[in-house]
């Protein structure tokens, strides 16, 4: 859709599968797709600031409320019934195919609806709307550069893209922003180069990542699901939740109403500090 690659994107975004560590929160399909609308306005968004994030946050919005409505629930565990975190829940989704059918209907119908309104790429930086300059917070990207800063591992086109993520992606409601930057912060360094990788080598790594969902021992001296468990356990305890709209209790009516709140929220400060510590800690271990 773009025309172009990053394998590094698409490494740290590995993480978000399965609802974000597999949590069950928005559906991976959810945060990659909206990932790839910002990828495909890059040049728009570098030429026009932050009036050309906030309309792309909006197009955002727009996929995953149409995912929402299509498919009966833009999270995992609205959509499979699924808890991944117990054996019989993982039993219950490899081994009834349905709901792995499932899995690759809404990535195929998502794959279609991003063509449809992405295609042919709208990435123009000759397109102009009137540059605005300014201060504006983003969580997963106030975290992502706290990882950097921390560890030296880090990604600038990542950090620059990760306002989709506002709001619960694209003011949605959903998994955490702050949340998402520290799971994609940790997934530079130990997620799954997917690009590199034999499709049987993925097959691996992925079963190896859900069994060490159930397990305290992992399976693996750098596996990115136990090292993203313990990151998403430690958020649920502190938060009380994955999702935004719970966290904040706000849903938000728009990019302004978005900053305005949490340029004041203390307690979303304190949640970007916590996955930054807890990242950057994670990162130092296996680094």
């Amino acid at each position: 859709m773009t025309g172009s690659q990053d394998n590094d994107l698409i490494k740290a975004v590995t993480g978000l599968e399965g609802g974000c560590v597999a949590c069950g929160s928005t559906c991976g399909v959810v945060s990659g797709g909206s990932l790839g609308i910002a990828l495909n306005h890059e040049s728009e968004i570098a030429a026009n600031g932050l009036l050309g994030e906030k309309k792309v946050l909006r197009q955002v919005g727009e996929y995953a409320d149409w995912f929402g409505k299509t498919y009966g629930s833009s999270f995992c565990r609205g959509r499979t019934r699924t808890d991944f975190y117990s054996t019989l829940g993982q039993l219950k989704y490899f081994l009834t195919i349905y709901r792995l059918a499932g899995c690759f209907r809404h990535i195929r119908g998502s794959m279609r609806y991003l063509y449809q309104t992405q295609h042919p790429a709208k990435n123009d930086s000759n397109k102009t709307i009137g540059k605005k300059t300014g201060d504006a917070l983003h969580c997963a990207r106030a975290v992502l550069e706290g990882i950097r800063e921390n560890t030296g591992i880090g990604n600038k086109r990542l950090e620059n893209l990760s306002f989709v993520f506002d709001g619960g992606v694209g003011l949605s409601g959903g998994v955490c922003g702050a949340l998402v930057g520290a799971v994609t912060g940790i997934n530079l360094l130990l997620g799954l180069s997917v690009r590199n990788m034999s499709y049987w080598k993925i097959v691996k790594g992925f079963g190896i990542g859900h069994v060490n969902l159930l397990v305290d021992r992992p399976f693996g001296t750098r596996e990115p699901f136990q090292a993203g468990k313990r990151v998403v356990k430690k958020f649920k305890e502190i938060a009380g939740s994955f999702e935004c709209e719970v966290i904040t209790e706000k849903k938000f009516s728009g990019w302004d109403d978005f900053q305005e709140f949490i340029k004041g929220a203390s307690r979303c400060r304190k949640l970007m500090d916590f996955a930054v510590e807890e990242a950057s800690g994670i990162i130092r271990q296996y680094k």
